[in-house]
């Protein structure tokens, strides 16, 4: 997460927007995002198994909790997703260096 926000402006010089969903508290979200010294908007209390049946993300009990691993999404201005990483662990998420040169590539390649 912080990686989006160390490249804020590359990012938006793109036309890209970043947020976060989390099926954390809302208390538990905002220290991290205070924490993270994260300037995008961070959603909290994310309804896991909806989010899998929309996005096809990956679901897991945590404590008995559903939860879900890290996914992200490159979402077009259509509102299509574009490209997608789905974690099944801790780790495997986008970087932003390569959502940029994804983006890069996309607006280039736009016909």
């Amino acid at each position: 997460m912080v990686d989006f926000a160390v490249h804020g402006l590359p990012l938006r010089s793109l036309g890209l927007k970043v947020l976060a969903a989390s099926v954390d508290s809302i208390e538990t979200t905002a220290a991290l995002k205070e924490g993270l010294h994260v300037g995008y908007p961070m959603f909290a209390e994310v309804d896991a198994l909806a989010l899998a049946e929309a996005t096809g993300a990956h679901v897991y009990k945590r404590n008995g909790v559903d939860t879900a691993h890290a996914t992200a999404f490159l979402i077009d201005p259509d509102g299509i997703i574009n490209n997608a990483v789905y974690s099944t662990g801790p780790i495997g998420r986008f970087t932003a260096s390569e959502v940029i040169r994804k983006t890069m590539f996309e607006q280039a390649n736009r016909g």
